[in-house]
C-alpha cells in the first residue's frame, strides 16, 4: 500500500508513523512490546485498515475558531485540521461544516488557558459496520445562539449522513469530551455497532474499543486463550460496556463483571438486554473493593495499568489464570512482574495504525 501523508504531519500530535511503511510500523511495535514483556508473541494481528479506522475522534474546539487536535507536545495549542486520515472523509466534512456554522453565528470556541468561551469539543462517533453516526458537541454551558437546527440543515444540504446529534454540557475543570448533562437534539442517545453476532450500543460518555476492524480478532483471541468449556465462573475487572463480557458469557457458566463508571454500567446492561445474555452479574464498584476469589480473572485496565493495591490483592487471591488485556505494554510488564505471574501465551494486535500504540493480550499463570 502506498503511503498517505496528511498535510498536518509532524505538527499534529495525532499520528507519528505516517511516513513509515505499515510493515515497518508493525515490526517496530511488536519488537518493543516483546522486549518490554520479555516474551515472544505467538500471534501478531495487523489492522485490516491502516487509514480511516477509528470509530471515535474527539476534536478540540479553540478560539478563532479552530477545530482539530493538539500540536505535538503542546496541550494548549491546536492544529486547525483541514484533513485527518484516522476516522473518515465524512468526519472531515462534519468538522468543516461545524466550523463554518460557528463562524457564521459568532459562536466562541474554548480558551483552555483562561477557561473561557463556549464550545470545547466536537466528537464524531461511527458504527463502522452499521453505518450509523453520532455528532457530539461538548459545550461549557447551554446557549440559545448555538442554532443547532441550522447546523443540522447544513449537514443535510451537504449530504453528510448522520443518525444522532447530542449537545453535552461540561462545566468542569477537566478538558474532557465527556459531559455531565446530555441534551438530545436529533436521533437517540446511542448508536449501534455490530461485531460478528453481537450488537453494541455506543454512548458519548462511554469508552468503546477504537478500531472495530480489529475487535473481532481481539475478542476471539481472548476467548481462545481462556479456553472456556462452559462451566467456568469468571471475574472480569474494568468490564466497561460489556465488549468482552458478552462473548465470554456465551462460552462460560457465569460472569461477574465489575465496573466503577455508572455510565458504562448503564450501557452494559442495555447491551446485555439487546443481546439476550442473562448469565452476567454486573457490579458497580471499584476493582480494588470486590472479592477476587475466582479461578479465572480478566482485566482490561486503562493505560495507567493496575493500582498497586489491586496487584497486592490479586497476589493474595492467587487465581489460577489471569487474562490481561492492555493498550500499554509498559505498564502491563510492570504489573505482571509485581503480580509474580508468568506469560504463558501472548498476542499482539495493532489497533492503532500510524501511531506508536499497540494492544496486547497475555494469559498469565502463577510461577
Amino acid at each position: 500500500m502506498s503511503l498517505k501523508i496528511c498535510k498536518h504531519f509532524r505538527v499534529c500530535g495525532g499520528c507519528a508513523y505516517l511516513d513509515k511503511p505499515y510493515e515497518d510500523q508493525l515490526n517496530e511495535k511488536v519488537n518493543q512490546a516483546e522486549e518490554l514483556l520479555e516474551a515472544k508473541a505467538e500471534k501478531v494481528i495487523p489492522s485490516p485498515k491502516q487509514y480511516y479506522y477509528r470509530n471515535r475522534m474527539d476534536f478540540v474546539v479553540a478560539e478563532d475558531p479552530k477545530i482539530g487536535l493538539n500540536v505535538k507536545g503542546k496541550w494548549w495549542e491546536i492544529v486547525d485540521l483541514e484533513e485527518c486520515l484516522l476516522q473518515s472523509p465524512e468526519s472531515d466534512e462534519i468538522r468543516k461544516t461545524f466550523k463554518a456554522h460557528m463562524e457564521r453565528n459568532g459562536i466562541a470556541g474554548w480558551n483552555r488557558r483562561e477557561r473561557r468561551g463556549l464550545i470545547r469539543f466536537l466528537s464524531v462517533i461511527e458504527g463502522k459496520f452499521t453505518g450509523e453516526r453520532m455528532i457530539f458537541i461538548t459545550a461549557f454551558r447551554e446557549d440559545e445562539n448555538l442554532q443547532l437546527q441550522e447546523f443540522i440543515d447544513s449537514l443535510k444540504a451537504r449530504g453528510i449522513p448522520f443518525s444522532s446529534l447530542i449537545l453535552g454540557i461540561n462545566s468542569g475543570i477537566r478538558d474532557d469530551a465527556r459531559a455531565e448533562e446530555l441534551k438530545i437534539i436529533h436521533g437517540t442517545e446511542t448508536i449501534t455497532e455490530k461485531i460478528n453476532n453481537t450488537t453494541y450500543h455506543l454512548h458519548p460518555n462511554v469508552f468503546f474499543q477504537p478500531n472495530p476492524y480489529t475487535l473481532s480478532s481481539l475478542i476471539s483471541t481472548a476467548l481462545e486463550f481462556l479456553d472456556l468449556r462452559g462451566g467456568e465462573k469468571i471475574l472480569e475487572l474494568f468490564s466497561g460496556s460489556g465488549t468482552f463480557t458478552i462473548p465470554m458469557a456465551r462460552a462460560a457458566g457465569e460472569i461477574v463483571a465489575v465496573e466503577s463508571d455508572p455510565n458504562a454500567v448503564k450501557i452494559a446492561e442495555l447491551n446485555l438486554k439487546t443481546n439476550k445474555v442473562k448469565n452476567v452479574e454486573i457490579v458497580q464498584e471499584k476493582a480494588e473493593r470486590v472479592s477476587l476469589k475466582y479461578d479465572y480473572v480478566v482485566v482490561d485496565p486503562p493505560s495507567s495499568g493496575l493500582s498497586y493495591k489491586l496487584v497486592k490483592r490479586l497476589r493474595k487471591a492467587k487465581p489460577k489464570a489471569i487474562l490481561y488485556i492492555s493498550c500499554n505494554p509498559k505498564t502491563q510488564a510492570r504489573d505482571i512482574k509485581q503480580l509474580g505471574y508468568k506469560i504463558e501465551r501472548l498476542a499482539i494486535i495493532d489497533q492503532f495504525p500510524q501511531t506508536p500504540l499497540v494492544e496486547t493480550i497475555a494469559l498469565l499463570r502463577r510461577r
